[in-house]
Protein backbone atom coordinates (compact mmCIF):
# COMPACT_ATOMS: atom_id res chain seq x y z
CA UNK A 1 0.00 0.00 0.00
CA UNK A 2 1.03 3.59 -0.54
CA UNK A 3 1.58 6.12 1.67
CA UNK A 4 -0.61 8.14 -0.16
CA UNK A 5 -3.57 5.69 0.23
CA UNK A 6 -2.93 4.76 3.60
CA UNK A 7 -2.86 8.26 4.70
CA UNK A 8 -6.41 8.68 2.67
CA UNK A 9 -7.73 5.72 4.91
CA UNK A 10 -6.36 7.08 8.34
CA UNK A 11 -7.65 10.31 7.83
CA UNK A 12 -11.23 9.34 6.74
CA UNK A 13 -11.27 7.03 9.56
CA UNK A 14 -10.48 10.34 11.89
CA UNK A 15 -12.89 12.47 9.88
CA UNK A 16 -15.73 9.91 10.27
CA UNK A 17 -14.91 8.95 14.32
CA UNK A 18 -14.79 13.34 15.18
CA UNK A 19 -18.51 13.41 13.33
CA UNK A 20 -19.93 10.12 14.97
CA UNK A 21 -18.77 11.54 18.44
CA UNK A 22 -20.66 15.02 17.39
CA UNK A 23 -23.53 12.94 16.57
CA UNK A 24 -23.47 10.70 19.36
CA UNK A 25 -22.99 14.37 21.90
CA UNK A 26 -25.98 15.45 20.26
CA UNK A 27 -27.93 12.60 21.08
CA UNK A 28 -27.65 10.48 18.11
CA UNK A 29 -25.89 7.00 18.31
CA UNK A 30 -25.34 6.01 14.94
CA UNK A 31 -23.08 2.72 16.00
CA UNK A 32 -25.01 0.19 14.77
CA UNK A 33 -25.20 1.75 11.88
CA UNK A 34 -21.31 2.24 10.92
CA UNK A 35 -20.32 -0.77 12.09
CA UNK A 36 -20.39 -2.82 8.65
CA UNK A 37 -18.27 0.36 7.36
CA UNK A 38 -15.65 -0.34 10.35
CA UNK A 39 -15.64 -4.20 9.71
CA UNK A 40 -15.03 -3.76 5.72
CA UNK A 41 -11.96 -1.73 6.69
CA UNK A 42 -11.06 -3.91 9.47
CA UNK A 43 -10.70 -6.59 7.07
CA UNK A 44 -9.19 -5.07 4.48
CA UNK A 45 -6.23 -4.32 7.20
CA UNK A 46 -6.51 -7.05 8.10
CA UNK A 47 -5.71 -8.76 4.67
CA UNK A 48 -2.47 -6.14 4.04
CA UNK A 49 -1.06 -6.22 7.73
CA UNK A 50 -2.11 -8.72 9.99
CA UNK A 51 -3.15 -9.52 13.32
CA UNK A 52 -0.14 -7.84 14.27
CA UNK A 53 -0.27 -4.53 11.72
CA UNK A 54 -4.56 -4.03 12.23
CA UNK A 55 -3.81 -4.51 16.43
CA UNK A 56 -1.23 -1.22 15.88
CA UNK A 57 -3.10 0.43 13.42
CA UNK A 58 -6.07 0.15 16.12
CA UNK A 59 -4.45 1.12 18.73
CA UNK A 60 -2.97 4.17 17.12
CA UNK A 61 -6.03 5.46 15.72
CA UNK A 62 -8.80 4.36 18.67
CA UNK A 63 -6.87 3.97 21.57
CA UNK A 64 -4.49 6.80 21.15
CA UNK A 65 -6.71 8.74 19.39
CA UNK A 66 -5.05 9.33 15.98
CA UNK A 67 -1.92 9.99 18.06
CA UNK A 68 -3.07 12.62 19.57
CA UNK A 69 -3.70 10.43 23.37
CA UNK A 70 -0.77 10.69 25.31
CA UNK A 71 0.20 7.28 24.51
CA UNK A 72 3.56 6.13 23.72
CA UNK A 73 5.27 2.96 21.75
CA UNK A 74 8.59 2.18 21.81
CA UNK A 75 10.55 -0.44 19.69
CA UNK A 76 13.46 -3.45 21.72
CA UNK A 77 16.22 -1.04 21.34
CA UNK A 78 13.54 2.18 23.15
CA UNK A 79 12.94 4.43 19.65
CA UNK A 80 9.36 5.63 19.52
CA UNK A 81 7.38 3.63 17.06
CA UNK A 82 3.68 4.18 15.84
CA UNK A 83 3.45 7.81 16.74
CA UNK A 84 2.57 9.79 13.96
CA UNK A 85 0.52 8.59 10.42
CA UNK A 86 3.92 8.72 8.62
CA UNK A 87 6.33 6.19 11.61
CA UNK A 88 2.97 4.49 11.81
CA UNK A 89 2.66 3.14 8.12
CA UNK A 90 6.72 2.73 8.03
CA UNK A 91 6.17 0.39 11.09
CA UNK A 92 3.52 -1.42 9.32
CA UNK A 93 5.24 -1.45 5.95
CA UNK A 94 8.35 -2.76 7.94
CA UNK A 95 7.05 -4.83 10.12
CA UNK A 96 3.20 -6.66 9.39
CA UNK A 97 3.49 -6.37 5.79
CA UNK A 98 2.39 -9.97 4.51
Amino acid sequence: MTYDRFLKIALGLQKIERVIQTLYDNGLDIMNFVDPYYTIISELLLEVYGEEGYDWFSWFCYENNFGTGGLTANDKEGNPICHSFESLYEYLELNCKK
